[in-house]
């Protein structure tokens, strides 16, 4: 009897002991369990606070850009009022109680400005941008994340465009939008460039220059040539797409306008030094295309006033000539008188012509403008705000000659905003100048040269840029200091043509065309004949000879650029805000 209670009492125990096990593990798994479910929201909190947190940096640069906008109004500031209207916002929302706040349904955040720092762009200020520390917290159930962040804000950052002696651009975001071959460059024969290049799409390269002589022909040549700037190892080539060679004589316009280069082409990518003069190529560099938003006519409201605006001084042309005018302070518009025996009436349209030395605050004319110098000396036209032309413009004599010396002596200084076209022709020029051309750019039969130390000629032209006919069989090259950028096509021949170009090409499709060493239109030894009278250097003797058609990278374009673009009369444009760094705490 003892034996059994004893059982029965053991097999108590063991139930106990068993309930008492299955217990604990319940409990401990419980636990786990939510301390795991605790864990991920936990978490999960902390993910929504640092989005919180970074949504408070995106409301405050926003909020900042907005702020800047509507100072800028439709007529833009001056850029003494653009400096001061920086800093009156940014100082708005500087230090923790000036904090943006926001509450949602998942929680708030708080941000504001930490610190303000002054932006240095090629070793010199710019007052017109700042470098701004944003600090925000975002906040859920208790939870906390930091984003501090830093961002340059403000106008005039110096282009992407230019940054590289040759830049082919797709400009276009739909397939209708696009020229033909657009984003592609074409490098045919011995091109010489020093410098980076920069194409969105294919580069094409082969040993023969192409011209039309007496129909189209493909001269025998020796394959482009590049070479690094001074102090790099490499020149950088920013390719989009790839790169191919051809020894075919392919229809001349097919050719450059195509996109899709089938089994005649052949495909050098990935031996990309058998595609260049003496196997000595760029480094291929991939990475997604920075586009400049340009806005060539945006920019015609900056520059342009009427005769009876405020502040005008109305100058009547003589004969539509003006002279020697030194006008330092005032706001000039040009007039003539139109007669009919006694009676005469005062219009502001027509051609006008500058001769002497003239000196402008700003200056603007509702017909064409043509600039001369019959003098043997040098003179200088200058507009210190800058000059609207609502035609044409026409800088030189005319003349057809190769001889500098029988072109005029002409020096331009100031922005300038032509609606028509351009036109450089019969001019020997020193340039500190950016130009907007709505129409076309033609360059020929002129040499031109920087004004000053660090003078260049920039051209944004929303038409084609044809530069041609410039030292045509000499063996000296025409010299053409500039950067040239077209929303178009741009076509250059260094051929016939001997042109050597100190600062950069930028355009949606680039063709450039050359060959090595001498053109004649006569017989010399170690020629090839193309006509009976185009004769050019032989493809063996072109090794080791100049290029006739040069360009070479100016690294000082940049400053130009920014020099010349703070005499612009007023800021009417935001650049994006451009993140530096960002860490989270």
């Amino acid at each position: 009897m003892k034996i059994l209670m004893n059982e029965k009492g053991y097999s108590l125990i063991l139930t106990m002991l068993i309930f008492l096990l299955f217990t604990v593990l319940s409990v401990s798994v419980l636990t786990v369990a939510l301390s795991g479910v605790k864990r991920n929201q936990t978490s999960e909190d902390y993910v929504q606070a640092r989005e919180l947190a970074n949504k408070g940096i995106e409301h405050i640069t926003n909020q900042i850009q907005s702020d800047l906008k509507n100072e800028l109004g439709e007529e833009g500031i001056t850029r003494s009022e653009f400096i001061t209207k920086l800093n009156t916002i940014l100082n708005r929302y500087k230090d923790v109680i000036n904090s943006v706040h926001n509450t949602g349904a998942t929680g708030e955040y708080r941000v504001y400005i930490r610190n303000i720092e002054n932006v240095i762009e090629n070793g010199e200020e710019n007052p017109l941008k700042k470098k701004i520390t944003f600090l925000s917290r975002g906040f859920v159930d208790g939870k906390e994340k930091t984003v501090i962040s830093e961002v340059e804000i403000g106008a005039q950052s110096v282009l992407e465009t230019l940054h590289y002696a040759l830049g082919a651009n797709k400009l276009c975001k739909t397939p209708n939008a696009c020229i033909p071959g657009e984003g592609n460059m074409f490098l045919h024969g011995g091109v010489s460039i020093t410098g980076d290049m920069k194409v969105d799409g294919n580069l094409i390269i082969t040993n023969r220059g192409y011209a039309y002589l007496s129909g189209e022909k493909w001269i025998a040549s020796v394959y482009p040539s590049i070479l690094p700037t001074q102090g790099k190892a490499n020149a950088n080539l920013l390719l989009g797409g790839n790169i191919f060679t051809f020894n075919h004589t392919p229809p001349y316009e097919q050719h450059i306008t195509t996109s899709n280069f089938g089994s005649s082409y052949t495909k050098l990518t990935d031996r990309i030094d058998d595609a260049f003069y003496n196997r000595q190529a760029p480094v291929i560099v991939k990475r997604q295309p920075i586009r400049d938003d340009i806005q060539i006519p945006a920019q015609k409201s900056v520059f342009y006033y009427k005769h009876n605006s405020p502040g005008v001084t109305i100058i009547k042309a003589n004969n539509r000539i003006i002279s020697n005018q030194n006008r330092p302070n005032d706001k000039v518009y040009a007039s003539h008188d139109e007669c009919f025996f006694i009676w005469c009436n005062e219009k502001y349209d027509g051609d006008y012509t500058f001769t002497g030395n003239n000196l402008f605050k700003s200056f603007a004319t509702a017909g064409s403008l043509t600039i001369r110098n019959s003098d043997n000396q040098f003179k200088q036209t200058t507009f210190k705000e800058g000059a609207y032309i609502e035609e044409n413009l026409t800088i030189g004599n005319g003349s057809n000659s190769y001889n500098p010396n029988n072109y005029d002596k002409i020096r331009v200084d100031g922005p300038i905003f032509v609606n028509g076209d351009l036109t450089i022709k019969g001019a020997d020029a020193e340039f500190n100048s950016i130009m907007y051309v709505m129409g076309d750019v033609t360059i020929e039969y002129s040499r031109i040269n920087g004004l000053g130390q660090n003078g260049s000629l920039i051209i944004f032209a929303n038409g084609n840029i044809n530069i041609r006919n410039n030292s045509v069989n000499q063996d000296e090259p025409s010299n053409i200091k500039g950067f040239f950028y077209s929303e178009q096509a741009l076509e250059m021949f260094g051929v016939g043509s001997n042109i050597r170009i100190e600062g950069g090409i930028s355009a949606r499709r680039i063709v450039l065309n050359a060959i090595r060493g001498r053109a004649s239109n006569q017989n010399f030894s170690g020629a090839q004949k193309i006509t009976n009278n185009d004769y050019f250097e032989g493809a063996q003797n072109q090794i080791g000879k100049p290029s006739r058609l040069q360009i070479i990278y100016d690294p000082e374009i940049i400053n130009t650029y920014a020099d010349i673009k703070s005499r612009e009369p007023v800021i009417k444009n935001l650049d994006p805000p451009k993140i530096i760094n960002r860490d989270i705490e």
